[in-house]
């Protein structure tokens, strides 16, 4: 794999947890936005100005992955970018939102991990 595609998948991993890094920093533990109507949950999630940047992120997340698809197959990118975005949520769960990180949760991780590992093998 060549570095431009492994740069561009990571970026696209990258932007993609920062995207949802910041929805969560937007609403998560507010109160629950579903229970007041439909009309109302688009209304108070869309009107929120956080909402912006997330949007940018996740369509700086789009044309990273588009660029990387165009340099490597889809069945290693995909899942590469996939892994790095669990890995850099978990991370920001745990030092950024300070959630409890459970072993079975760090297991797997893990096993994502190792599941791109051999994706990356070449036969």
């Amino acid at each position: 794999m060549e570095k431009m595609s492994l740069f561009l998948i990571l970026c696209s991993g990258a932007s993609n947890a920062f995207g949802n890094i910041i929805m969560n920093h937007a609403y998560g533990g507010a109160d629950s936005y579903v229970t007041k109507g439909i009309l109302n949950t688009f209304l108070r999630i869309a009107l929120n100005p956080w909402i912006v940047l997330a949007f940018i992120c996740f369509g700086l997340s789009f044309f990273f992955m588009a660029a990387a698809l165009s340099k490597s197959e889809m069945t290693f990118a995909y899942p590469l970018m996939t892994g790095f975005c669990y890995i850099l949520v978990l991370l920001a769960g745990q030092f950024i939102f300070h959630e409890h990180i459970t072993a079975s949760r760090i297991a797997g991780i893990a096993c994502i991990v190792a599941g791109i590992f051999f994706l990356a093998i070449k036969q």
